[in-house]
């Protein structure tokens, strides 16, 4: 039988929880990189006529909405 003092067996709860917590929180943020690196890598568009949402790949200061087929310009440019 394994003989443990009250005092191990609370040190033993605490880094079993500690661990696990630190486990989340590291693949929390492998995530939330992961997602800003999608982010950057696509570029989104919600169109001015129809308000669809839709994504790009390329860096295009113009595009055509996929639904109604309006063209749609960067904010900001004339």
């Amino acid at each position: 039988m394994i003989r443990l003092e009250l005092s191990q067996l609370v040190a033993y709860y605490i880094l079993f929880f500690v661990i696990i917590f630190l486990g989340g929180w590291v693949f929390a943020c492998r995530r939330k990189k992961r997602d800003a690196a999608y982010r950057k890598e696509f570029k989104f568009w919600q169109c001015s006529v129809c308000a669809f949402v839709y994504s790009s790949m390329f860096d295009e200061s113009m595009t055509v909405c996929p639904q109604c087929g309006s063209y749609n310009k960067k904010e900001g440019e004339t």
